[in-house]
């Protein structure tokens, strides 16, 4: 049977856990095949590995039984408790909770009283008012959640990178293995780590074309074959996603990886460019006009020396100023991975996390980081926990323990401040004094006015204390849109006040954008990385921040977590306060 892979294992387990919300099982149970679901996106390893290997429980959040259900989802397709609660709740309906507005109540008491079982279902209810009739369904809870389906909609046919890139990464490892292929790798989309992803493109080198689309109709990721022709076979992944798997030769290679990677907007530049040389360049490679002869695109990198430019990063191919940077030979360095010194934002089992101070610590060890920040919540978000001054004291004294015992990495005494409705934090200056540094963001409030919400980040930023503000927009990919701000004036106000912005990597925040980013650099703003990890494998979400970091041209010199930790220190906003005493 076709091989499941990580995001499908855990998209049937979150399916299962709002299934048992909707059935109005135990909490505790609910939540396990959620943290199950979280642990196995963030995995590093397939988890077909792990079940033949019989190391399941290797992943947290992960145990016998989980682990039995898991295997058995491998060798059948699913197990036999999902089987039992779908006879009664279809998997639809669970998708009626990515409405916002709609939560297991609601869908259950929509289900009993309509049969509303899909979002199709719901339209109708809305449609023919039927949805009124229903106890709880006021005139403005009906408003909300009708507002709130459209924007579900929208984003609907797109997905987080997070569950895109370890697919295409997946089924270009199998295409790699296959007879006759030379190169296989993802474009479009997930090669330039776009925060959400449509269908999945792969470019595949090989002189035997209809050999390798004939191998590809048997891949275990491939659930089904929707077409396929002489260069393309369209399939649907065990995951439920399209992928493309487009097959050219090897002189071809190149051009073709060019022409699926970057945007839109980008590839037109570059046929304008082409035509003033008299060349014409597509998926196929560059030519000369006048005879057609091909001059490049065996390789992307002699795509753009043809045309007279440097090869830029796949990830700044959108038409944002890379064109006449790489025709200048002028591209900069941006930020790897291997830049990143340490995490600046992290939660412990102190407020609403699941791992302790020191399981962070291992884990930022494993990851090769000098430093790890704990940036737990403060007072004022009482709702997970927000630490008392007491409690403050007992964290501090116990990072000091661990930092007093020496190795590596060091941990920074942090916290995430909330910017309260008129701009203020939830401690005193004595008290902000005692942090290394300070994240400070909006967690509430988030429908105020424009002028109401940008002051609010403009006030403290006046504070010398907040180092950092974090996930300035509040965004969240496919459930909240971002809050209405005046942006230029908010990243003025950073570049005035030497307030660093934090690129949350949390993979459905990526907060900054990469528009806001590029926009913050003009002002001379410096960034902060953070995955705002809640579990510690979620540390490993680092990746997709640096992505996001590079999409908006961020060098390590503008990076805070790219620095030594001594240079880190002096960055901060309170390192000021220090020389003037």
């Amino acid at each position: 049977m076709p091989e499941l892979d990580n995001a499908a294992i855990a998209g049937t387990l979150d399916t299962m856990g709002d299934l048992l919300e909707v059935s109005g099982a135990d909490k505790f149970r609910v939540l396990s095949y959620h943290k199950a679901a979280h642990s196995i996106r963030a995995w590093p390893e397939p988890l077909s590995r792990l079940s033949a290997e019989g190391r399941l429980t290797d992943v947290p959040g992960v145990g016998k039984k989980l682990a039995a259900s898991i295997a058995e989802i491998f060798e059948t397709g699913t197990f036999q408790e999902y089987e039992e609660l779908k006879s009664t709740f279809t998997p639809s309906l669970a998708k009626l909770m990515d409405v916002p507005g709609l939560g297991p109540k609601r869908a259950r008491l929509l289900h009993d009283a309509l049969g509303v079982c899909t979002v199709e279902d719901l339209e109708r209810a809305l449609a023919d008012g039927t949805i009124a009739q229903v106890p709880g369904f006021k005139e403005k809870t009906v408003a909300a959640i009708a507002a709130n389906l459209e924007h579900v909609k929208k984003h609907a046919e797109r997905i987080l990178l997070m569950d895109a890139l370890p697919l295409a990464t997946g089924l270009a490892e199998e295409l790699r293995a296959l007879q006759g292929v030379e190169h296989a790798e993802p474009a479009g989309s997930i090669r330039r780590w776009e925060p959400t992803v449509g269908d999945i493109d792969v470019i595949v080198a090989s002189a035997e074309p209809a050999a390798v689309h004939a191998q590809v109709r048997k891949l275990p990721l491939v659930a089904r074959v929707l077409a396929g022709g002489e260069s393309k076979t369209s399939v649907v992944t065990t995951s439920g996603r399209q992928a493309d798997i487009r097959v050219v030769t090897t002189e071809q290679y190149g051009a073709a990886l060019q022409y699926f990677t970057g945007d839109k907007e980008h590839n037109i530049r570059l046929r304008e460019i082409a035509k003033r040389r008299g060349l014409k360049v597509n998926e196929y490679g560059v030519f000369r006009v006048k005879d057609d002869r091909r001059v490049a695109g065996r390789t992307e990198e002699s795509v753009y020396a043809a045309l007279g430019m440097e090869c830029p990063p796949p990830e700044i191919r959108t038409n944002s100023g890379e064109i006449e940077a790489a025709q200048e030979h002028e591209l900069p360095r941006l930020v790897t991975l291997g830049d990143v010194r340490g995490d600046l934002h992290a939660h412990t089992t102190s407020t609403d996390a699941k791992s302790t101070v020191e399981e962070n610590r291992a884990m930022a060890a494993e990851l090769g980081y000098e430093y790890v920040a704990v940036t737990d919540h403060a007072y004022d978000l009482r709702m997970v926990k927000g630490l008392s001054i007491e409690q403050l004291e007992e964290q501090w004294a116990h990072v000091d323990e661990l930092n007093a015992k020496g190795g590596r990495p060091h941990v920074l005494k942090g916290i995430e401040l909330n910017v309260g409705a008129k701009g203020g934090v939830d401690y005193p200056d004595e008290v902000l004094a005692h942090f290394d540094f300070c994240i400070a963001s909006i967690h509430g409030g988030m429908q105020q006015s424009r002028e109401a919400l940008t002051h609010r980040l403009l006030t403290a930023m006046e504070n010398p204390y907040v180092d950092v503000i974090g996930h300035c927009t509040g965004r969240i990919l496919g459930r909240r849109d971002p809050m209405d701000l005046d942006m230029e004036a908010v990243l003025r106000k950073a570049g005035e006040t030497g307030t660093i912005m934090e690129i949350n990597a949390y993979p459905d925040r990526l907060d900054l954008s990469a528009e806001h980013i590029r926009m913050a650099r003009r002002f001379g703003v410096r960034f902060a990385l953070g995955t705002d990890a809640h579990r510690c494998e979620q540390m490993r979400f680092m990746q997709y921040g640096v992505a996001t970091a590079r999409r908006g041209w961020v060098t390590p010199g503008e990076l805070l977590n790219a620095q030594p930790l001594k240079v880190l220190r002096r960055w901060l906003k309170r390192a000021a306060l220090t020389r003037m005493r």
